[in-house]
């Protein structure tokens, strides 16, 4: 066995060093892009899906949100329960939030949006949207009269929903905020925030003291976001947080992410498509050189089945020339993802609608492309190689 894998190595050898040399450079090329192609894609997309989830839980939700129980409108006693919550080792930041509905108006514009009231110094550890004022001020906490706006609904700063937003109010302006419980109250507009998250631009913030003034409700609030130390573990934090006897509702983040699920799932989709279209370009390219190869060489394959040489070495030989081709080009494209394009993407990540992109370059998922890569070169450099010693051996030396 080992002298027919030495032949076969052999006859690879030659067939490499005696070969056109710019033909196997383009090759290798080719095949470098490809793997290139199959790790951005997939790296990038990656990237999407990580984007979207620290927008979920650094502007939304943070990773845990506590609930009112079943049938009750708000969480009560809320100082107790962060006693709690603080007690459990890992957790980071809490914020108690009153969330109601509300329409906003300016002038001639008005629409209905979600208004949560903040403790400005509980918010900032659990989330990050004081990092983003693109205009004016966060809150602070003895603001009563002041409100902060997402872009999409102040307008005029360049948002996606300029229909429906308030038509470009800015900073210092009043706008009037009817509550869905009837209190109606004008506020001065103190900032504008841009998260570049389309759903978290959507919201307004007061504070926590002027809500408490709106609803007439006192140390009580609607959701508990909490910011844990790690993301994952979010499973492990509520179970500690039973067994100390929190009674509420608690949820991790996922839970409130449907709509990014889903657009990660196309995302999922979308790159197996685009990968598997690279493998088939692979597959092709690796293909028509390992035919033309036998082509060309049609009168020489027939010349070693004649002095000897078993078909099964021959079509070895030219399963290491693909071999060859691939781990070449799978080297020099790996050598391109690490050293050129993965650090540009980290000093210059893209902007998406959704965030800033950058690529997530996973050493599990850069294995499967090599190992696809591999599988669909050696299939490729099979069926070329078989067709080719199916001739008898007076066919191949003499033609047709």
């Amino acid at each position: 066995m080992f002298d027919n894998l030495n032949v076969s190595l052999f006859l690879a050898y030659k067939s490499i060093t005696k070969g056109n040399k710019g033909t196997q450079l383009l090759t290798i090329f080719i095949m470098s892009l490809i793997f290139v192609n199959l790790v951005f894609i997939g790296s990038i997309f990656l990237g999407l899906t990580e984007t979207m989830n620290n927008q979920v839980v650094n502007t939304l939700y943070g990773n845990i949100v506590i609930e009112p129980k079943k049938d009750e409108k708000y969480i009560n006693d809320v100082q107790s329960l962060r006693q709690k919550i603080n007690s459990v080792p890992g957790i980071k930041g809490i914020s108690p939030q009153y969330v109601i509905g509300a329409s906003l108006s300016y002038k001639d514009k008005s629409g209905a949006w979600a208004v949560r009231s903040i403790n400005p110094a509980d918010e900032m550890t659990v989330t990050t949207i004081h990092n983003f004022m693109i205009d004016g001020e966060y809150l602070s906490t003895l603001d009563t009269s002041e409100i902060i706006l997402g872009k999409e609904i102040a307008g005029g700063y360049g948002g996606d929903l300029e229909h429906v937003s308030l038509g470009g109010v800015k900073v210092g302006d009043s706008i009037d905020v009817l509550f869905n419980n009837g209190v109606k109250r004008s506020y001065r507009v103190k900032g504008i925030f841009d998260v570049n998250f389309i759903q978290s631009d959507l919201m307004a913030f007061i504070s926590q003291k002027e809500m408490e003034s709106v609803l007439g409700n006192e140390d009580k609030a609607s959701q508990i976001l909490i910011k844990t130390q790690d993301r994952g573990n979010e499973d492990g934090y509520i179970k500690q947080l039973l067994e100390l006897g929190v009674k509420e509702k608690i949820q991790p983040w996922p839970v409130y992410a449907g709509i990014v699920k889903n657009v990660i799932i196309s995302f999922d989709i979308i790159a197996m498509l685009i990968s598997a279209i690279g493998l088939f370009v692979a597959s092709v390219t690796i293909f028509i050189i390992v035919y033309m190869s036998t082509i060309s060489k049609r009168r020489q394959i027939g010349i070693l089945r004649a002095v000897g040489i078993k078909e099964s070495i021959i079509i070895q030989s030219y399963l290491f020339q693909a071999m060859f081709i691939v781990i070449c080009g799978t080297m020099i494209g790996l050598l391109i993802v690490l050293f050129v394009i993965g650090p540009l993407f980290i000093a210059h990540p893209m902007r998406f609608p959704i965030g800033y992109v950058s690529l997530s370059i996973v050493p599990e998922k850069i294995s499967v492309n090599a190992l696809s890569l591999f599988a669909a070169a050696l299939t490729a450099g099979f069926i070329p190689s078989w067709m080719a010693v199916r001739e008898t051996i007076i066919e191949a030396i003499w033609g047709d």
